[in-house]
């Protein structure tokens, strides 16, 4: 009888470890079901500082970024100024700080993009008063950046940034980058990695965080990560990732680009 016994529960530990693999196996399916896979680049004339949209009840929303200074006109051009920020001001110099305002407004929301939460503000380039840059349009609308130079046109950053913004929910999981960037100089990827989610170490990161930085050669592709498809850098759950050079004096120039491959599970 005791023989019985021991063969029985060594039969039932068997097959719930076998129902457990099965179980491990079938989400390990479902989580490589539900990963998208994305690529992306970005070039000097088409990276985005921030995107703001209006919500609020007017039909049209303008926004004017001027001589450091960002304005949004409700309805219009015509109308009188609804928002006004001087972006040399302390508690509007970063891009952080500025979209937070906008964000905190009832009728706004602003999201950073290839930007990241300590850049300067006053990169955003300047767009003068005109209906294309309409907040209310569908998708809201991006401030570029550019050099931060007075009046200057779009397409000559001293920065090359490339930002990922997660679908609500999802984590992205870096493969690889392709860096071409003016002058020596490296590229980099801020965020916050997936291993400090729930840390309690009293550090604050997020996509100010340095955790990649690579050496670079004038105008010369540069290779992060693993083009092989192999997960190289995985981050927590809705945080914003950025790639992209250091803050320099040297223009960008219009061949220099940044490619990033990803996955958001």
């Amino acid at each position: 009888m005791t023989k019985i016994k021991v063969f029985l529960s060594f039969l039932m530990l068997a097959l719930f470890a076998s129902n457990a693999a099965a179980l491990g196996s079938e989400e390990l399916i479902v989580r490589s079901l539900n990963k998208k896979a994305s690529a992306g680049i970005r070039v000097i004339s088409d990276q985005s500082m921030m995107n703001i949209t209006y919500v609020g009840t007017s039909t049209q929303c303008i926004v004017v970024v001027g001589s450091g200074s960002i304005t949004t006109y409700d309805p219009g051009p015509s109308a009188t100024a609804d928002l006004n920020y001087d972006l040399s001001a302390a508690a509007n110099n970063t891009a952080g700080e500025i979209c937070d305002l906008i964000d905190a407004e009832d009728n706004y929301t602003c999201k950073l993009m290839d930007s990241k939460r300590d850049d300067n503000s006053i990169l955003s380039m300047n767009v003068a008063v005109a209906n294309l840059t309409d907040l209310k349009a569908v998708g809201g609308y991006n401030v570029l950046i550019d050099s931060g130079t007075v009046e200057l046109a779009g397409g000559t950053g001293n920065i090359l940034r490339f930002g990922i913004r997660p679908a609500s929910g999802k984590a992205v999981v870096l493969k690889y980058c392709i860096g071409n960037i003016n002058v020596i100089d490296s590229l980099r990827v801020w965020g916050k990695l997936a291993k400090y989610v729930g840390a309690t170490d009293g550090v604050t990161r997020n996509d100010t965080t340095l955790v990649y930085n690579a050496i670079t050669a004038d105008d010369t592709d540069k290779t992060i990560g693993n083009i092989y498809g192999v997960d190289w850098m995985e981050f927590g759950k809705d945080e914003h990732v950025v790639i992209g050079s250091y803050d320099n004096a040297d223009q960008q120039a219009a061949a220099n680009n940044i490619q990033c491959v990803w996955d958001e599970k």
